[in-house]
């Protein structure tokens, strides 16, 4: 055996670096140079800079669509219309001496059921009563009748108005089984489009998909005794205009009850209103002006649980009205960052009625449409973020119960001009009216004496501000208030 040199030298160390070196100038030969990746000292990075403030177009020329018309029709319909001879009706008398109505033997085609026949009440009209009525052009019933037989309208295909205490059968709580339908889902074959006009006189609910897919009802008129409409109630009536609740005592409007209702102009609900179901509205993309008791699904006074109090003490939860508490909510978002998207262009006007004395963070986030927010006295605390992004809104007043303003309250209402602070306003949070673009005058009452960070920051157009209760301000508070005389940072 050789001895080798304690350097290491091996004789097969030679070949297999020569053989790895080959191997190296082969794959050289077939492939190139290999890449390596090395920073580029000369390389240029872009500095990223946000596009500059500009004052948006302040022109809206949207108008409001006049009512009376739809009002109208309500105010008018049977005024000249006498009950019609019971010798042209067919009828059974009960037992308990109550009358129920089972045909028409007339040429006429306005009915008006008289609530009296033989001096006894007319308490029913009997299955199939005016079946096949093809002529018939509108019928009263009177407010003493509490039940009406299934397909008691069938076939009327001319039908146009409707007055009438009762609304579904006995058995089927929809309205399309007065026509004949077998289920809600297909109330939009039986109920005909030419039934326009509906004028509901008692009733305390409206059942859940009582009048879904109703395409042809434009008019609809509620009863003083409504205190509950049901989830998808009014789902997809498409051509509805015109559907004053006010004048109602409702106290819940189910999920989506008027979703789909893509000719609906407006809706005014009652104080009494306590929950409002997610996507009530969704869809009712010609929605102008919409008034109710608070802003999203529930009040502040909402009913909760003992494990529901419990879970906010521990902080565990939130309440129910700061996780339903925006706009957005009423029209189908899943959150306040997405109300958007689902807010109709149309919408230009909110009035939030009495009652509410909170107005809760995000309520009208992203609510870019609305040019007007009316804000009842009794509002205590605007929360943060309540209006931002308001694109639209050009002025605000605040209610002298107004005592706090929270943090980005007013941020990216880029087109509101003015503000003015109630009497009982005293805090402000931080960067409220921020990139309020368009801002040129702000009144703050004598209780504000300070303005917190960036409260007024990218006002470019402001130009007047009344606070002569200030005695301290944060960090940039006026950035790039150039046209501001009197202030600085």
């Amino acid at each position: 055996m050789k001895n080798y040199p304690s350097s290491g030298f091996r004789p097969g160390a030679v070949i297999t670096v020569l053989l790895s070196l080959a191997l190296t100038l082969s794959m050289t030969a077939c492939f190139g140079t290999p890449q390596v990746d090395t920073p580029d000292e000369t390389e240029s990075h872009e500095v990223v800079t946000l596009p500059p403030l500009t004052i948006p177009d302040p022109t809206d020329d949207r108008t409001f669509t006049d009512p009376t018309a739809y009002a109208e029709r309500l105010d008018t319909l049977f005024a000249d219309s006498a009950p019609i001879p019971a010798s042209e009706l067919t009828y059974q008398i009960t037992e308990k001496d109550e009358v129920t109505v089972t045909g028409y033997t007339g040429g006429e085609i306005i009915l008006v059921i008289p609530d009296t026949i033989e001096d006894k009440p007319v308490t029913a009209i009997g299955v199939g009563a005016f079946a096949g009525m093809g002529n018939l052009k509108a019928v009263s019933i009177p407010d003493s009748v509490t039940s009406i037989g299934v397909g008691a309208f069938k076939d009327c295909h001319s039908l146009s108005s409707l007055r009438t205490p009762v609304y579904t059968c006995a058995d089927a709580p929809y309205f399309g089984a007065l026509f004949g339908a077998a289920s809600y889902e297909t109330n939009g074959s039986f109920v005909p489009v030419s039934l326009t006009t509906l004028d509901l006189t008692q009733g305390e609910t409206i059942p859940d998909y009582a009048f879904y897919a109703c395409r042809g009802l434009e008019v609809v008129s509620l009863p003083e005794t409504l205190n509950g409409i049901g989830n998808f109630a009014f789902y997809g009536c498409e051509s509805l205009a015109y559907i004053p609740a006010d004048g109602t005592a409702l106290t819940t409007v189910g999920e989506r009850a008027f979703a789909g209702c893509h000719t609906l102009l407006s809706l005014t609900l009652p104080s009494t209103v306590q929950t409002m179901g997610m996507g009530m509205l969704e869809g009712c993309g010609k929605l102008e002006s919409l008034t109710l008791p608070f802003v999203g699904g529930c009040t502040y006074d909402y009913p909760l649980t003992e494990e529901e109090k419990e879970a906010l003490e521990k902080g565990d939860a939130i309440h129910p009205a700061e996780a339903t508490g925006y706009l957005g909510y009423l029209f189908g978002a899943s959150a306040h960052t997405f109300t958007a998207g689902y807010l109709p262009v149309s919408l230009m006007t909110v009035t939030v009625l009495e009652g509410c004395e909170s107005i809760p963070a995000n309520a009208f986030f992203g609510c870019v449409s609305i040019r007007e927010i009316r804000l009842p006295e009794g509002v205590i605390q605007i929360g943060r973020r309540a209006f931002y992004g308001c694109e639209r809104l050009t002025e605000m007043t605040l209610p002298d119960s107004v005592t706090a303003v929270g943090d980005d309250a007013f941020n990216g209402c880029s087109r509101m001009k003015t503000f003015t602070g109630g009497a009982g306003l005293s805090e402000l949070g931080v960067q409220t009216f921020m990139n309020c673009v368009s801002l040129v005058a702000v009144t703050l009452p004598d209780a504000v004496e300070s303005l917190p960070n960036s409260c007024f920051s990218g006002c470019l157009s402001l130009e007047t501000l009344t606070a002569e209760g200030v005695t301290s301000q944060g960090k940039q508070v006026f950035r790039h208030c150039d046209k501001l005389q009197g202030w600085s940072n």
